[in-house]
This record gives C-alpha cells, structure tokens and sequence, in this order.
C-alpha cells in the first residue's frame, strides 16, 4: 500500500482526522473526522476494504474528481 496523506477534513477545516479499522467478515476501515463538533456527513462517512480507495475517497473534494 503506498502512503496517501489525508487531507483535512472537508466539513469543519480541522487535521484531526483518523483512521478507524474491524472486522466484519474481513478487515474494514473507515476515515473519519475527529471533532467531536463536526457535524457527520449525509452520506456517512468513507468506509470500504482497501484503504488506500477509502482514504483517496477522503480526499475527493467538489473541485476535483480524483485526490
């Protein structure tokens, strides 16, 4: 897996972003904001088995359609 930095987050502007991993049925991870003030996305937030898409998903912002 190659190292992608993540951006800051997308609702509130803070780099207190992490990373959280499960198991259900196979390793899971999800990126998430860590302001306990920032309001949760309508979508939820990124969630998937491979964690380099779920962090390239993080970063995907409205003015462009890759990281």
């Amino acid at each position: 897996m190659s190292e992608i930095k993540l951006k800051t987050c997308p609702f509130c502007g803070r780099s207190n972003v992490k990373i959280e991993t499960w198991a259900s049925g196979g390793r899971m991870y999800m990126v998430k904001c860590n302001n306990p003030d920032c309001p949760v996305p309508e979508r939820g937030y990124p969630t998937g088995r491979n964690l380099d898409d779920v962090k390239n998903e993080w970063n995907r912002r409205a003015d462009n359609e890759t990281n």
